[in-house]
């Protein structure tokens, strides 16, 4: 592990809580390829905080890289909803154009 891994793995320890904290652990693992601990961490943190936005986009993207289609589409298709009702109309957008690439 890196030095930024251990760093947002020591924070989480002191506080588990923190979205963007798990955030950041999730994004770490997904870049080194760690695709189940970055998928652990991406159900914890919409577990704690479904209103996420940005997770519901990078952890679809991991399931895209993972070849596991259906799935990614029903991760955007959900933060499509959750952004809408946030008003959060760039993500819903943003979201939008992944899945049409994926239809």
């Amino acid at each position: 592990m890196d030095d930024r891994l251990n760093g947002l793995l020591a924070l989480y320890e002191k506080d588990s809580n923190d979205s963007f904290i798990i955030y950041g652990i999730a994004l770490e693992y997904k870049s080194k390829k760690n695709y189940s601990k970055a998928e652990n961490y991406f159900k914890t943190l919409l577990e704690k905080d479904p209103n996420y936005i940005p997770a519901y986009m990078q952890y679809a993207i991991l399931k895209e890289e993972t070849n596991e289609l259906i799935k990614a589409k029903e991760i955007y298709t959900e933060g499509i909803k959750i952004a809408q009702e946030n008003g959060d109309d760039h993500a819903a957008k943003e979201m939008e154009e992944f899945l049409d690439e994926l239809n």
